[in-house]
């Protein structure tokens, strides 16, 4: 019975993903909601971003409390080495009637040291007189000697104390600042992800804009209105390419000449270190301001200016052989198109970046990052998770070489 279940099991999860086809329309109300929803996502992420930072501040005032009291413990420690080194100085200059007072108690015991100095008084009234200053000198003796004692075990006592509250304040110091720092990373994450909540708020506003010009309806499918406005946008003759046909030689590569430098897939960031999917493909091998051509026909569907991560982005829609795709190109150093716009395999969608512009901190030098995706990003879907799932290796179908070897052609 079991071996029964499993088989059947098995045969769900081969026949369910061949069979299933998920829903491949958005509308302009649920881009309203997709926009929606990163504004609320960017509204936490900063909230918890604020609450990170308090807590960076909580613990910065911990440790300047903590260096203040180092340094009173400092003073203080400095403080007892200078009554220890003086208390020195005092018993110094007794040392010598101490060692004599010593040498008596050595030879010695009880008062007896004192017995020839009272016995040898000449009167009753005379020997009264040297007994109370004998019994006094002892007296004082001792005492000197307790205080000098008491004091060097109190100084020693509180200098030992203090040296040991010093380490511990070093230690928490130090385990204050380990958390500071993690804590400022984690500022810095949440930085980025709000940085990049803001680029998808911007980009889905600016699409939502455009959808309304074209005249797309609350509740109509966002590519069949896309379609229509593509199609009687040719008709009219203002449309330089087709939507649905693709050039003779299907996809052109982006430049004229080139080298990849990175593949798509999973890798090691080379700025931030972290093991994550790197999206597309690396082209280097050209100088920033360099042409950046549309891979096919289609329109321009978002544009992201100056993202952190990423620079200046133009993603592009095309159908190809009757299949949706989603170009896009990254860290470029200027944006020549606007949302909208058609184009075609020869238009010039921007310049060569990620060389110079100070705001894209993921480029480590001038260099086109090129990603392609099945559907239309912001049209036929708008979630970016879902984008990520349907990503694909752009040298599919571009016919780019191997890493290090150049093209000279698109």
């Amino acid at each position: 019975m079991m071996k029964k279940l499993f088989i059947t099991f098995i045969l769900l999860l081969i026949i369910i993903p061949s069979t299933y086809k998920a829903k491949d329309a958005n509308t302009l109300g649920e881009l309203r909601s997709q926009l929606a929803s990163y504004k609320a996502k960017q509204s936490a992420t900063n909230s918890k971003k604020n609450q990170t930072q308090n807590e960076i501040n909580e613990n910065k005032n911990d440790v300047y409390k903590k260096q203040k009291e180092i340094e009173d413990n400092k003073v203080r420690i400095k403080e007892s080495k200078e009554e220890i080194e003086k208390l020195g100085v005092e018993i110094d200059e007794t040392k010598v009637k101490i060692e004599e007072i010593m040498r008596n108690y050595e030879k010695s015991s009880g008062d007896n040291i004192y017995l020839e100095y009272i016995f040898g008084a000449t009167s009753i009234s005379d020997f009264i007189i040297r007994y109370s200053i004998a019994s006094q000198l002892a007296s004082y003796n001792d005492d000197l000697l307790n205080d000098y004692k008491n004091k060097l075990d109190e100084t020693t006592k509180l200098k030992e104390e203090l040296q040991t509250r010093e380490g511990e304040l070093d230690k928490q110091i130090k385990e204050l600042q380990v958390a500071i720092g993690k804590l400022g990373e984690e500022v810095k994450q949440l930085s980025d992800e709000s940085l990049s909540y803001k680029d998808q708020i911007s980009s889905t506003e600016e699409l939502i804009n455009q959808y309304v010009k074209m005249g797309c309806g609350e509740n109509e499918a966002i590519d069949r209105c896309v379609s229509r406005h593509t199609s009687s946008s040719s008709s009219s003759g203002t449309y330089s390419g087709s939507v649905s046909t693709p050039s003779a030689s299907g996809f052109l590569r982006p430049l004229n000449r080139g080298v990849v430098t990175s593949y798509f897939g999973y890798r090691y960031h080379p700025v931030t270190g972290v093991y994550k999917l790197h999206s597309g493909v690396d082209i280097g091998g050209n100088s920033e301001g360099t042409n950046v051509y549309s891979i096919a026909p289609g329109m321009v569907g978002k544009i992201i200016r100056r993202a952190s991560c990423g620079g200046n982005q133009v993603f592009v829609y095309h159908t190809v052989n009757g299949t949706k795709y989603t170009s896009v190109y990254m860290h470029l150093y200027s944006i020549n198109v606007s949302v909208g716009q058609t184009v075609s395999a020869y238009t010039v969608v921007g310049t060569v970046g990620g060389g110079t512009t100070y705001y894209d901190s993921c480029s480590t030098g001038a260099h086109l990052h090129l990603s392609m995706a099945t559907g239309w990003y912001g049209s036929t879907y708008v979630d970016y998770s879902t984008y990520i799932a349907r990503l694909f290796d752009p040298r599919t179908f571009l016919g780019i070489p191997s890493m290090g070897v150049y093209f000279y052609s698109r």
